[in-house]
Parts: structure tokens; C-alpha cells; sequence
């Protein structure tokens, strides 16, 4: 039997099977058949498609745990059955490195410090050690990157604990985890590092779904991990938009939600409380610090970019006993302070006791508050208004939140300070007395009464806005990179007021191109091309 010549089948051979015997220009079965010999020298790659492997392993994964919850006596039997040799295939080594395991992957522990419970899925961690995004070097210059840029509107870290375990050679998912979030929007908010933001985001995100997979029981929920989805949806807002900025954000409160972060202060049996009844002096502060700050944080974002959509909130205010963030430099050097409740800030009132401001951290929950029930106000309008009941809670609710923010921007005016996230609550301050002023204007059914309030909420908002302006221009001399990156969500309402209020005031429109310059600029820091994102909603 002659022997097959070198070279590829044709399509014709292929077609039926047969052995081709590469015959050129035709082979034997095409000149036979009297047909043209074609050949397609370009083939599909063989194996899986890209991911399917992935989605494969972590199927095997779930249902390796639900039978080793169920049955535990073939946990070790299930382990050897699926253990990494078995499917080390010598096909491409392409296709199937992400599902070789490496040795140390057993000890690898989770985010409760547990080892994982099973050798088929590496730990989200494994191909970045596989597969660097950044250097030693540049880990260093993104690390004060983003203390000095990123911590001023998310303090959620305490420096010195944050570099004291990122030495650490061996370092839990959930920390990872963090520090590529940390990375992630450092790098965006930096000319340097711009090329990189981007693919340290889809890696920060892939190892965070990992993380949710395995912390399937609360219990596993670690506060590093709800710390990072914080900064992911900070960065979502202003990179990618704010719908998956607000499911992101859902998935952060849920984690808070499910650490009970918001009853941490809880007279009646929170941990703090607990603390104190056993012994004071084995308490990490900082930590229940950092704790504390991630759930206000969290909270902040529910509000202000629910606010943005008039979406539903996730986290209840009613339920809340944790206190308010302790000041910034009692925080880093690690001084326990015991600072207000959220509730006892908001009841005090225009006549109560004239009071300094909290701390910049906690102006901005305070304002987030106002936020969250000036638009539960608004919601709450429409269905009175439906039912004809408008008068019966509107009044008393619209007053209460007219008192305490004309209040709170008397507390905010009496500051010196003028870091980034001060300067943000007091714009949102502003905006909320144009906001209360749409409301007003939305009511059908108008008194003498309601008409002459309206008539002074339009004089407070013009001055509302001449404020705003002037914010802008003290925020302005911080520089792009110390901008509040939520700070387009009041402006866009300054410019709806503007557009829809040009006969209150004939400076209107040259304060209108003053606002849509600032949020040009804030384009020109989320998006790396230098040029407006279509996907941001900043213009």
C-alpha cells in the first residue's frame, strides 16, 4: 500500500471519512469523482473553548462540598478521586494550564484562615502568583498611591496594619483580594499607571467571584473581602457605570449585612460590648475600627448612587447601632474614641447644641442620610399624591429634612478644613436644598401656603447654587486626582436646576458652563484616554 504523502487532507476526504492520499493538484477520491480538490489549510484550535474549564471546575467544586457536607465519611475519597494528576492532560498546554493546581494549593486557607476543603479548585489567588500584573516596584508606588489619593474618600484602612501584613509572605485570598482593588484604583486615578487599571480590574474581579463562591457560609465572610468590593464599585462608577456600580454596591451591603457590621456598636450585645464586658485590653481597635468604617462606606455608596437612579436602598437606616467613624488621626494612631451615633447626630436638631463637625468621614454619612430620606420623601409625594392624602405626614417630613440640613450646612460652613470628601459633602449639602425645592414644585394641589414656600425655597436655592460654585473652585485648586470620584452626581443636578430655572437668576447659563467644565474634567481623570466615557454619567 502506497504510504500517505505529507500534508493536509481534503475537504472532500474529510467529508466522507476516507483516507486522503494527499495527492496534488486533485488526490485520487476528487479526480475520481470529478470534482475540485480543496484544501483549508486553517483549523479551529482543538479542546475547550476558553472558560469552559473554568466553569467546569467550579461545577465539580460545588458539588464535590454539597456530597462532603452531606456525606462526610467520602470527603477523602472525593479528594483523591479529583485530585490535579487526573487531569493533567498532555493535550495543549494552553488550554488546561488553569486547571494545574499547584502543590501548596491544599494549604492555602480561605478567608477564615481555614485550608480549603477541596485540591480541585485553586485558590482565586494561584494564577495570579502564576501570572504577575506588577512589579515589587510598582506595587510600592501604587500601595502610596493609593494612601495619598484613593484613602482621602475611602478611609477604610489603617496604614500601619495594612503594610505590616502585606510583608507577609503568605497572605489569605481575601487580602489578595484587596490589595488588587487597592491597586486597581490607584492605577486609575494615576497618569502612570493608566495602561494597566483596566487588567488589573478584570483580575481583581475574577478573584473576588472566586472568593464569593468559596465563602459560601457567612461565617467565611472576611472584612478584607467586603473592603475590596467597596473600592471595586468605587472604581465601577467611574470606569465602567453606575448600573454595575450599584449591583456591585448591593453586593458589598450584603456582605456587611452578613458580617452584621451595622450592629456592631449595639448596646445590647454587639461585639464592642462584648469587649467590654471580658477584658478592654485584648481588643484590636483598629480593627473594629476598619470594621466599622467598611460598613459606613458601604452605607455611603447604597445612598449616594441609589440616589443617582432613585433606586431603592439596600442597608436600613432603622436597623443601624454601629457609631459613626472615629476622626482620621485618632484612627491611625490607633487611639480608641468613642464617637456619636448616627441617630443622636441627626436629633439634634437646629435648636440643640450648636456642634462642631464630626470628621469628614462622618459630615459625608451624615449628608448621605439626608440623601437617602430626602428621596424616600420624594417617592413617598408620589403615592400621597396618588391617593389624595398629600398634606397628612408631607409637611412635618419636609420640614424636619429642611431643619436638619439647613443645620448641617451651618455645621459644614463653620469648618477650615478643605480635603476632598469635606468639600464633596458640603456641594451635596447644596444640591439637597435644590432637590427639596423640586419637590415642592412637583405637588399638583398648591395652597397660598405651599406657594409662598415655594417662593422662599426658590430664593435658598439660588443661593444654593452660587455656593456650589464656589466649592467647585475651592475644589479645584486640590488638583483632578483629590476630586470626590461621586462628585458628578450633585453637579448633574445643578445642571438639570440650571436648565429648568434659567428665569430665577440671568447668570444661569454662565454658571451652567462653569458646572459642564468641572465635569469635563472629572472625564478627563475616569477615563484613560483623556476623553468622555459615554459609559459614565457625567455629562
Amino acid at each position: 500500500m502506497e504510504p500517505t504523502r505529507p500534508g493536509s487532507a481534503c475537504e472532500e476526504c474529510r467529508r466522507r471519512k476516507v483516507r486522503c492520499d494527499r495527492g496534488r493538484p486533485q488526490c485520487q477520491v476528487c479526480f475520481e469523482n470529478g470534482i475540485e480538490c480543496k484544501i483549508n489549510t486553517t483549523r479551529l484550535p482543538r479542546g475547550p473553548r476558553k472558560g469552559q474549564l473554568r466553569t467546569l471546575r467550579t461545577r465539580i467544586a460545588a458539588l464535590e462540598r454539597c456530597l462532603a457536607d452531606q456525606h462526610p465519611e467520602i470527603n477523602h475519597q472525593m479528594t483523591g478521586l479529583f485530585d490535579p494528576p487526573v487531569l493533567d492532560y498532555d493535550a495543549d498546554e494552553d488550554l488546561f494550564r488553569e486547571i494545574q493546581v499547584p502543590p501548596d494549593s491544599v494549604a492555602e486557607p480561605l478567608g477564615d484562615g481555614s485550608p480549603s476543603e477541596s485540591k480541585i479548585t485553586a485558590s482565586p489567588s494561584q494564577k495570579i502568583r502564576r501570572n504577575e500584573l506588577v512589579t515589587d516596584l510598582m506595587r510600592a508606588d501604587l500601595d502610596q498611591l493609593y494612601f495619598e489619593r484613593v484613602h482621602s474618600f475611602a478611609p477604610i484602612l489603617q496604614r500601619w496594619r495594612y503594610y505590616l501584613w502585606a510583608k507577609q509572605p503568605k497572605k489569605c485570598d481575601s487580602q489578595i483580594c484587596l490589595q488588587y482593588a487597592m491597586w486597581t484604583l490607584a492605577a486609575s486615578m494615576s497618569a502612570q499607571f493608566q495602561a494597566i487599571h483596566d487588567a488589573l480590574y478584570q483580575e481583581t474581579r475574577r478573584m473576588l467571584d472566586a472568593l464569593d463562591l468559596w465563602c459560601s457560609h457567612i461565617d467565611r465572610i472576611t472584612t478584607e473581602q467586603a473592603q475590596a468590593w467597596v473600592l471595586i464599585s468605587v472604581y465601577e462608577y467611574m470606569h465602567v457605570s453606575y448600573q454595575q456600580a450599584w449591583i456591585s454596591t448591593g453586593r458589598c451591603c450584603r456582605l456587611v449585612l452578613g458580617m452584621r457590621l451595622y450592629e456592631l456598636d449595639d448596646p445590647s450585645g454587639g461585639p464592642v460590648t462584648m469587649a467590654h464586658n471580658h477584658d478592654s485590653g485584648q481588643v484590636d481597635w483598629a480593627a473594629m475600627e476598619e470594621q466599622r468604617r467598611t460598613f459606613w462606606m458601604a452605607y455611603s455608596l447604597d445612598r449616594f448612587i441609589s440616589f443617582h437612579s432613585s433606586l431603592p436602598f439596600t442597608l436600613n437606616e432603622q436597623l443601624i447601632s454601629t457609631r459613626l467613624p472615629s476622626p482620621e488621626e485618632e484612627f491611625q494612631a490607633g487611639q480608641p474614641v468613642v464617637s456619636c451615633y448616627l441617630s443622636e447626630v441627626l436629633g439634634r436638631g437646629i435648636d440643640g447644641p450648636s456642634s462642631a463637625v464630626t470628621s469628614s468621614f462622618g459630615e459625608c454619612i451624615i449628608v448621605a442620610t439626608i440623601c437617602g430620606r430626602a428621596l424616600s420623601h420624594r417617592q413617598k409625594v408620589a403615592i400621597e399624591q396618588a391617593n389624595g392624602d398629600i398634606f397628612d405626614g408631607f409637611w412635618s417630613r419636609h420640614q424636619w429634612l429642611h431643619d436638619v440640613l439647613s443645620h448641617r450646612i451651618q455645621v459644614l460652613s463653620s469648618s477650615l478644613y478643605a480635603d476632598p470628601m469635606l468639600i464633596f459633602a458640603r456641594i451635596v449639602a447644596q444640591t439637597m436644598v435644590l432637590f427639596l425645592h423640586n419637590i415642592l414644585e412637583s405637588i399638583i394641589w398648591k395652597t397660598g401656603d405651599h406657594l409662598l414656600k415655594l417662593i422662599e425655597c426658590e430664593r435658598l436655592s439660588v443661593l444654593a447654587v452660587h455656593e456650589v460654585l464656589g466649592l467647585l473652585k475651592l475644589q479645584a485648586q486640590l488638583g483632578y486626582f483629590k476630586v470626590h470620584p461621586l462628585t458628578s452626581i450633585p453637579l448633574l443636578m445643578c445642571t438639570e436646576f440650571f436648565s429648568a430655572h434659567s428665569y430665577l437668576d440671568p447668570s444661569f447659563d454662565f454658571m451652567l458652563q462653569e458646572v459642564l467644565e468641572c465635569l469635563q474634567d472629572l472625564d478627563r481623570v475616569k477615563n484613560s484616554d483623556m476623553s468622555p466615557s459615554p459609559n459614565t454619567p457625567a455629562s
